[in-house]
């Protein structure tokens, strides 16, 4: 089942893999739920950002470790099909597709930023109107839409890093001085829920290791580069969240966007160039490369038999547009039923931990599942270490269903459970019916 393989000389490199994860995870997040975080957290909401990079690592850290043992080709859920099993692997590669519910996020944060520069149309028709356009962008290829993906990420790193600079340096003078009024604005329950909200956008960066396979030395590069992006989100969104917390009274800018600091440290016309710098380009960014993220998954999904094959047909481009169409139509469901971005974010945050959990009992059994890989691992941690780390994942994706479980619609919640129920079901028919035939795909380096 798996081979020694020579490093792919022509593949990814470290610093590219750094870019990639970088642009991954800088998106949506950042705009849309720092203002929910000060309402919770008030001043403290940097604080709150940099707990959330710490705990979105530690739950990330597993995965990382797993990548120094082997090169995966195929994604989580090629190597869930390993250690768990056919039937746990396709359940986590089509229930995985319920996360797509974010999009509505994405959507309505795009709605809002646009909204403020042109006011006579409203929120929701550009967010319709966005999420709409970029689907039609994927329709197009995955090189136009990649080309379109990354001048616009240099223009969206640059625009926030100027919001956080600007608010640092002209911060009130109390500001590092947490015991002052503002600080921890609803205790301990308001900041916990910050960081369950902040922590949706400290998590994306292991989306590139469905890269592997392409990957010069993925058991040296990946890992070395999943723990580089953290570190650059600690400037980028602890600057931005202190710059929202600190510059004006929690009361202006609770629940608001970034522009309410935005308009106060720059000229209106700056401020219409942050609008499309910074926000705009992330959540523009986010949605483009999300598309992909989604469809190419359940491509190898449809090929191992667990979905009918027709949904897999591709147009000219090599696009499963029946995918892109099934995606787009459940990004814009939460919006038809006008669910808020509080609600939408919790309840994605459930499903996803659900998932998660499911994600770390299968990594825990790598080192039993996949022959030689152990022995072959470039960084050499004890099972004992590997084996606590996974401890301390599980627990965080616990405290993330405790946290999702506070604000999430009981409607929501039932309608997540009764559909993962369904997909298990499905896999498990899909199975004994003769129709799967799953393709193991990771190799020894």
């Amino acid at each position: 089942m798996s081979t020694a393989v020579k490093e792919n000389t022509g593949g990814l490199d470290l610093k590219t893999l750094v870019f990639m994860g970088t642009g991954s995870v800088i998106g949506a997040g950042i705009v849309s739920y720092v203002g929910i975080a000060v309402g919770y957290t008030g001043r403290a909401t940097w604080i709150a950002y940099f707990v959330a990079i710490v705990l979105g690592f530690l739950s990330n850290l597993p995965l990382i470790l797993m990548t120094t043992a082997a090169r995966i080709n195929g994604g989580n859920y090629s190597f869930m099909s390993t250690t768990l099993g056919d039937l746990w692997g396709g359940f986590y590669g089509i229930a995985n597709t319920l996360s797509v519910l974010v999009f509505s996020n994405f959507a309505l944060a795009f709605g809002m930023y646009m909204n403020i520069v042109f006011p006579a149309i409203p929120a929701k028709v550009f967010a319709y109107i966005g999420l709409t356009l970029f689907m039609v962008i994927n329709l197009f290829g995955t090189g136009f839409m990649a080309r379109i993906e990354n001048w616009l990420s240099v223009i969206l790193i640059a625009g926030l890093l100027m919001l956080g600079f600007f608010g640092i340096a002209n911060a009130r003078p109390d500001s590092l001085q947490i015991t002052q009024p503002g600080y921890f604005l609803n205790g301990a329950d308001g900041f916990y829920q910050a960081v369950m909200v902040l922590m949706a956008s400290t998590r994306g960066y292991t989306l590139i290791t469905a890269f592997s396979g392409q990957c010069r030395s993925p058991k040296k590069d990946l890992p070395k580069a999943l723990c580089i992006v953290p570190l650059i989100l600690v400037v980028i969104y602890c600057s931005v969240g202190f710059a929202m917390s600190n510059v004006l009274p929690v009361e202006e800018t609770a629940n608001q966007t970034l522009v309410s600091v935005a308009s106060v440290l720059f000229s209106p016309l700056m401020t219409t160039i942050f609008v499309f710098a910074g926000p705009v380009m992330a959540l523009a960014t986010t949605m483009n490369s999300s598309f992909g993220i989604f469809e190419r998954p359940l491509l190898v999904v449809t090929q191992d038999g667990w979905l009918p094959e027709k949904l897999a047909a591709k147009n000219k481009y090599g696009i499963a547009w029946k995918y892109m169409l099934i995606i787009y139509i459940i990004g814009i469901i939460p919006m038809i039923f006008g669910l808020n971005i509080r609600t939408i974010l919790s309840n994605t945050t459930f499903v996803s931990s659900l998932t998660s959990i499911l994600l770390i009992i299968g990594i825990w059994r790598y080192p039993e599942t996949m022959e030689g890989a152990w022995e072959n691992r470039a960084w050499k941690y004890s099972k004992s270490a590997f084996h606590f780390w996974c401890i301390v994942a599980l627990a965080i994706q616990i405290f993330l269903i405790w946290r999702s479980l506070k604000t999430a619609s009981a409607g929501m919640i039932i309608g997540s459970l009764i559909a993962m129920i369904v997909i298990f079901a499905w896999c498990w028919y899909r199975q004994k019916s003769g129709k799967v035939h799953v393709t193991k795909s990771w190799e020894l380096q």
